[in-house]
């Protein structure tokens, strides 16, 4: 499996997501999902394995080992995570995150959140 990033094993999509960037190019707004369990261990685009319990993301631009921090705007919960996967493959979100950074960010019962990404270096 060359990527995580399958639709059809995320949970759900928020259809009215829109990405926004702000004038600073490290920074966005948009959706965000999670990995479902179904996909622990399988390969990653950058090359390692799925752990549910890392704080990791997916992205479509950055690249493998970028630390991102990503903030739930809904409730201010902010997390530093690692790119280690390309994604997501719905257009309407801009990153998919690990379970852990859902359970840290607070929105593993809702399925999908808006979030700002940062990156960290």
């Amino acid at each position: 499996m060359a990527a995580l990033a399958v639709g059809a094993a995320l949970f759900s999509v928020s259809a009215n997501s829109r990405q926004e960037r702000t004038t600073n190019s490290r920074v966005q707004k948009g959706s965000a999902a999670f990995y479902s369990p179904v996909l622990e261990g399988h390969k990653t685009a950058c090359g390692g394995r799925y752990e549910a319990s890392e704080l990791t993301a997916a992205h479509r631009s950055l690249p493998c080992g970028t630390r991102v921090r990503i903030t739930n705007t809904k409730n201010g919960k902010s997390v530093e995570a690692t790119v280690n996967d390309w994604g997501p493959t719905t257009r309407n979100r801009i990153v998919d995150v690990s379970q852990a950074v859902a359970e840290k960010l607070d929105f593993v019962k809702q399925g999908t959140t808006t979030v700002k990404v940062e990156i960290v270096h």
